[in-house]
């Protein structure tokens, strides 16, 4: 899927919006329960979420004019850009399958079930046509409880709230359209559904693929910059779709074209035979530069043939 694709099967919603209707779950923060609740909602207010939670997909994506759609497995470092989640899907993000696919689900109980125990909201949105499903978790400062003193205006004084209540905005991390499920606020999930153990798991597998064509003197380095995931992300791409292992290039081409191309040559250092990267010495650069110059940016480059022909002229 990419930007236009995104875009334009939002927009068979905008062009059913009097028709369309829209459903709220909870998901609790009990990771045991990961069973989503419907809540009961008065008509009214359901017709002000609809409308702020379209608003919302308007300014999140249809208003975007440089959105870049990428697997989140081959994600990179640029900003406005959307990831369709095509690794393990951590059990929790199931139970937005499991709203579209299920009907009857339990009520939200008012008497038994307590706001604080909110983890997320799942809003479902659709009808006929199609549903759509926004992820939109719940900070503790947007549920209020009775442990709290909240007054509010009446008439010409103000009286003391004594029921929870929630407040709402308009944000949201993760969207399911068309069988995809797309990730909107990257922060959110690297620190939530055990994200970084799916991550780990794949990097892990992309590492292996390294130790494998014996590229790395030392790939016993590489383990180590599994400890931030920024840097473990970067590693799944190499498991899942480098093109340079999937052509089987060997290690005398890949050494010949980071000594060449402008912008690795100088920059890693080889064995004495030179037919392995070696890892730098402590009072150079870090490692995690030198190795992901060689591991990352190279074996990730799909246009290898364009720039190992470039670099056989210097």
């Amino acid at each position: 899927m990419n930007s236009e694709e995104l875009k334009s099967a939002i927009q068979v919603f905008y062009d059913n919006y009097e028709e369309i209707g829209i459903t709220v779950y909870v998901i609790f923060k009990n990771q045991d329960d990961i069973h989503p609740k419907k809540v009961d909602i008065e008509a009214e207010s359901l017709r002000g979420l609809k409308e702020l939670f379209f608003q919302s997909l308007h300014e999140t994506i249809t208003d975007k004019t440089d959105l870049s759609v990428l697997n989140l497995s081959t994600s990179d470092e640029r900003t406005d850009a959307i990831y369709v989640y095509d690794l393990e899907v951590p059990s929790e993000l199931s139970a937005m399958e499991t709203i579209v696919s299920t009907d009857n689900l339990p009520l939200f109980n008012l008497q038994h079930d307590s706001l604080s125990n909110i983890k997320a909201l799942l809003i479902e949105i659709g009808n006929d046509v199609g549903q759509l499903v926004l992820y939109k978790t719940m900070a503790s400062i947007n549920i209020f409880g009775r442990s709290s003193f909240f007054l509010r205006k009446s008439n010409h004084r103000f009286e003391k709230i004594d029921d929870e209540f929630l407040r709402i905005s308009s944000g949201f991390q993760l969207l399911r359209i068309n069988g995809e499920l797309l990730v909107i606020d990257l922060n959110t999930i690297e620190k939530s559904f055990s994200f970084y153990d799916v991550i780990v798991r794949e990097a892990t597998a992309g590492i292996a693929k390294i130790e494998e064509i014996q590229l790395i003197e030392n790939p016993n380095v590489l383990h180590d910059l599994l400890e931030d995931v920024k840097y473990a992300r970067r590693f799944t791409k190499i498991a899942k779709s480098s093109p340079v292992l999937k052509a089987g290039v060997d290690n005398a081409s890949i050494i010949s074209f980071c000594k060449k191309f402008p912008q690795l040559a100088g920059k890693i250092r080889f064995n004495d035979a030179e037919d392995k990267i070696i890892r730098k010495q402590p009072a150079e650069p870090p490692v995690k530069n030198m190795l992901f110059a060689a591991s990352c940016y190279f074996l990730n480059r799909k246009n290898y043939v364009h720039h190992s022909k470039m670099a056989s002229t210097y």
